[in-house]
């Protein structure tokens, strides 16, 4: 049922999708350089000194200035001053400069290397054997890595039977293409962007030419047509014949009659060419099995390779796809998949031969959450796994006993004599004792633990994490005598710490969650930030730090209080409080037998300074906080006084005298500490917790506000900020406190994020005023011509403009204004800078893009440190003095789109109109991407299942959303008499890579409750 109001309300328009149920049946520094290692010819044929070279590439975007770069490992080489590689440049260093001219006599040559093992100019300097190279961009005592990786001879897959053991590094060899060992072909990255593990075999194949193609990528087809393979079979109950897929992501047919499919990268020719005529369809998949039309592949379940390359006439033209993969498990094949920045993946999937491979199968064991760097109190790492198939997972090998699950990445394997896990249970893998994990995290005693203090530990860097399960193949668990273990991979993940990532879970007690817990976890996009420090491990409620009043004078004093979110009361007795979190986190203990009640606050004063003589329980006792900046946080503890896991932290600067700072979420769900409008709303001198507490005002929206930001112009354009004057009277620029009260009017505004203070004496700004602020030595004649700025509007350039630069990677610009002076014992005078405003802007969604464009406040008497409050300007030159551009609503534009001129003139376009008849009204088909001119299909509008969620029977609720319907609210609430709502927050989406996202909203079920009720409120925001 649909219940539509006539009429569009102030602001917005607010429309009600209604779901009926019945319960009663069950049923979220610098960028990385982008220079890689891109080929290496390490033992050519005959004296290693004529050929042998490293060629470098910049795979980025941005040229790169390598002066001063070193390779440190292997070879010894300095780039010289003044180089700079350019986006897809090349830059070739050899042996012997002299005699590698004779061989390439087109390739421009960088330099020469030496042997790091002194072995002289001139001479031969990569190991025919294989050893570590290292690029650093400096020297090898203070450089960075830039790109570092240990290769192999291959020694054509030898390893000795018993009773000879093999040498240590033997098994890696093994792996790794032969054919550039002596046989004169290179080693080529496989992923030109040198996106894969440069340290992996998997990363690297032989040159399709012999000699190599230093100083250019290998010559590729042209027109370039790729033929990727898209799955693989190697096995299932049957043991079926081998299989490949192959999929045209071209717009055109493809004959590859005439390629090569080869499981051996040193022999490509080792089977017969596919025949002709086997033709590939446009944006569709062919499929070739053993023996069919005289396709010949042997794809071994035990864990192989398969490539194709691209031929003609037995002549290979150089384009070149596969992967390497592990053993598999019966009925599952290998199908390939890839992220919004084409990083391929090959998954483990249920078989799909012919058909789009569509989202990784998530049934059975998944990994649904990674602790790699705790932080803030917790050096306990841990990986929690999920059981989402049908039935009990067996946690070991049936056919060899002891043989149990392992965590590849971890280095943990599950401990315990043939261990399961149930249908929608949980459990947590952590490197630690049982016992000290617990202890780390408060944990429910029924929660699983496989706790293995033998272990690795993860990488703070990231890394590939597998979940792989050892089996026998054919009654073998190894391939010879001294191999490795046959493993199925069940399921993996290769996280990073570096954005997309979310960057939270890199050391500051956040983990990484899988944003669906039923849906793909290959891709960045795929996880986000714990909701609180410790993740789900943490088994006791989140406290959250609420307000805090650090500038007062007697009768007020300094307040920290606390807010308790969750629907369960929460013991906080034994947890600390402290100012310095990293050093001394155990300052001030909170009284034993503190509870605050679901809903509640808890508040503790200091007593205006930190003195052991305060009253007993203030946390002046332990620390003060000061009104010029400080930091507060909150750690988690039992009753022996460990830490367990949970904690939460607030960062401020000086603040107003009387004012507090409140935690505050913005429009984006981002956590920020701020001013807070109106008095204080804190509760002091109440030693036990208070249900009843204030709820926190607004944020406090200062006169003056950063308007605009100008941080990437156009080629040839000029940085600038705006400063508008909101108010209707004229605003002081300067320290207002009266000199005997110790203020001192020669202290003006300024700006954080560059450098730059308002200048003169006293200055104002009008009532409605905005003033422009532009780089120093810029003519303020010239900003103002160019950008057609009124006559009227000041311009602080020339002389008076800022110094420094916007980051066009993102940054926080504030605004300030001078408190006055304060002495500070050991430093002298300082002048407290307090924050009128600030903006934290991003060069990436949801903030608008500032490239070319300004970027306006929408809003100005609204909150500005919030993504939804800033628009891209209309004019590309922004709007600095003037107006900010009026933006149509995105469902303008997509009527624009959706409707011809004649029909927009109509009655039936508007959000609350149905155009099609189909029962769905604009707003809905607008919002979950569907068309207005035709029924929508039943499986794209909103719908109830019922399914395990962490375990737990719950109702999902499923939707499709369109990604630009940034102006569009869709919440969703539960009922048990339609009268009075519930808001349901557990949700998560994921990109369908194709302008729409799916979206779940997950409640638990409990039956005997009656029916519920189902709601979508959709909002529609109205210009």
């Amino acid at each position: 049922m649909m219940v539509c109001p006539p009429s569009i309300a102030f602001k917005s328009f607010k429309s009600i999708l209604l779901i009926f149920v019945w319960l009663l049946i069950q049923v979220e520094v610098i960028a990385d350089s982008k220079i890689i290692v891109s080929e290496i010819h390490y033992n050519p044929n005959g004296p290693d000194e004529a050929r042998e070279f490293i060629e470098i590439k910049n795979v980025g975007d941005l040229a790169e200035d390598i002066s001063g770069w070193q390779f440190t490992n292997g070879v010894n080489y300095t780039f010289p001053n003044q180089t700079f590689l350019g986006p897809g440049e090349f830059y070739v260093i050899v042996a012997n400069a002299e005699f590698f001219a004779t061989q390439y006599p087109q390739i421009v040559i960088g330099g020469q290397y030496i042997d790091d093992d002194g072995a002289g100019a001139g001479r031969a300097g990569l190991s025919n054997r294989g050893e570590r190279i290292t690029l650093k961009d400096g020297p090898d005592e203070t450089g960075n890595n830039i790109y570092s990786f240990r290769y192999y001879d291959g020694d054509d897959g030898d390893i000795p039977d018993l009773p000879e053991l093999p040498e240590e590094d033997d098994f890696e060899r093994a792996f790794w293409p032969s054919s550039a060992d002596g046989g004169d072909y290179s080693l080529v990255h496989i992923n030109p962007d040198g996106s894969s593990d440069e340290d992996d075999y998997k990363s690297w194949r032989p040159s399709i030419s012999m000699h190599g193609s230093p100083g250019e990528d290998e010559p590729l087809p042209n027109p370039l047509l790729p033929i990727y393979i898209n799955e693989v079979r190697t096995r299932d109950g049957d043991l079926d014949n081998d299989a490949i897929e192959v999929y045209n992501p071209n717009s055109t047919d493809i004959d590859i009659g005439g390629w090569y499919v080869s499981d051996n990268i040193d022999r490509p020719t080792k089977n017969p060419p596919i025949i002709d005529n086997s033709i590939v369809p446009a944006g569709g998949y062919l499929v070739l099995e053993n023996g069919i039309n005289g396709f010949v592949i042997s794809a071994s379940s035990k864990g192989e390779r398969v490539f194709i390359y691209s031929a003609v006439d037995t002549v290979f033209t150089g384009w070149v796809h596969g992967f390497h993969f592990p053993a598999s498990e019966d009925g599952k094949n290998f199908a390939r998949f890839s992220d919004v920045s084409d990083h391929e993946y090959l998954i483990p999937d249920d078989p799909s031969l012919g058909l789009e491979n569509g989202d990784p199968s998530v049934s059975g064991l998944k990994i649904t959450e990674i602790m790699y760097t705790p932080g803030y109190g917790s050096s306990v790492e841990y990986v929690k796994i999920v059981n989402n198939g049908p039935q009990e997972a067996l946690l070991y090998d049936p056919l060899s006993d002891g043989d149990n699950l392992s965590l590849n990445g971890f280095g943990v394997t599950v401990s315990g004599e043939k261990p399961t896990l149930a249908v929608g249970e949980v459990a947590y893998i952590t490197n630690v004792e049982e016992s000290v994990f617990r202890s780390a995290y408060d944990l429910d005693v029924s929660t699983r633990v496989f706790a293995n203090s033998e272990g690795g530990s993860l990488n703070g860097g990231g890394e590939l994490l597998e979940l792989r399960i050892p089996i026998t193949i054919e009654g073998l668990q190894r391939d010879a005598p001294g191999h490795a273990r046959y493993y199925a991979i069940l399921d993996s993940v290769e996280y990073d710490d570096e954005f997309p990532w979310p960057v939270a879970a890199d050391g500051q007690g956040y983990s990484l969650i899988i944003e669906n817990p039923v849906g793909p976890g290959y891709r960045a996009i795929d996880w986000k930030a714990s909701p609180y420090r410790g993740g789900s491990a943490f088994g006791g409620g989140a406290v959250l730090i609420n307000e805090i009043l650090s500038h007062t004078d007697l009768p007020q004093t300094d307040v920290i209080e606390l807010y308790n979110p969750s629907s369960e009361d929460v013991e906080i007795g034994g947890w600390y409080l402290t100012d310095d979190p990293l050093l001394e986190p155990k300052k001030y203990i909170i009284p034993n037998g503190t509870v605050i009640s679901a809903g509640g606050y808890w508040a503790v004063n200091e007593d205006n300074n930190a003195d052991p003589g305060a009253p007993p329980n203030y946390f002046g006792t332990s620390f003060s906080i000061s009104s010029r900046g400080d930091e507060v946080f909150l750690f988690s503890a039992n009753s022996e006084g460990d830490f367990t896991g949970f904690s939460h932290g607030a960062k401020f600067g000086a603040t107003q005298n009387g004012v507090s700072i409140i935690r505050y979420i913005n429009g984006v769900g981002i956590e920020k500490f701020v001013s807070q409008s109106d008095s204080p709303t804190v509760e002091i001198n109440r030693f036990e917790a208070f249900p009843d507490g204030y709820s926190n005002n607004p944020p406090l929206i200062e006169r003056a506000v950063i308007s605009e930001i100008s941080y990437e112009p156009s080629e040839g354009g000029i940085e600038y900020i705006e400063i508008s004057n909101i108010s209707g009277a004229a605003l002081p620029l300067y320290d207002t406190t009266p000199v005997n009260l110790g203020g001192d009017p020669s202290n003006n505004w300024s700006l954080d994020g560059i450098v730059f203070t308002f200048p003169g004496n006293e200055p104002e700004l009008q009532p409605g005023e905005r003033v422009v602020i532009i780089p120093k030595d810029i003519p303020v004649s010239d900003f103002r011509n160019r950008y057609n700025v009124p006559n009227g509007v000041i311009i602080y350039g020339a002389d008076n403009g800022f110094t420094g630069a916007l980051n066009n990677g993102g940054e926080k610009i504030a605004l300030l204004r001078p408190d006055k002076p304060d002495f500070v014992p050991g430093v002298g005078i300082v002048v407290p800078m307090i924050e009128v405003d600030s903006i934290h802007y991003d060069d990436i969604d949801p903030w608008p893009l500032g490239a070319g464009s300004s970027i306006e406040r929408i809003v100005e008497s609204d909150f500005g440190d919030d993504a939804t409050n800033w628009q891209a300007s209309v004019d590309p030159l922004g709007s600095p003095g003037k107006e900010n551009s009026v933006i149509s609503s995105g469902y303008d534009d997509w009527s624009q789109q959706e409707f011809s001129d004649e029909e927009l003139q109509g009655d039936r376009t508007g959000p609350e109109d149905d155009f099609d008849r189909d029962g769905i009204i604009n707003l809905h088909e607008y919002a979950f991407g569907l068309s207005p001119k035709t029924a929508a299909p039943q499986e794209s509008l909103p719908r109830v299942k019922f399914v395990q969620n962490n375990g737990f029977q719950s109702v999902a609720i499923h939707f499709q959303k369109l990604v630009e319907a940034n102006d569009v609210d869709i919440t969703v609430q539960r009922s048990h008499d339609m009268l009075s709502w519930t808001v349901i927050n557990e949700g998560a989406a994921v990109d369908n890579e194709d302008g729409t996202m799916n979206v779940i909203y997950y409640d638990p079920l409990n039956l005997g409750e009656g029916k519920v009720f189902f709601r979508l409120i959709v909002e529609l925001e109205v210009p």
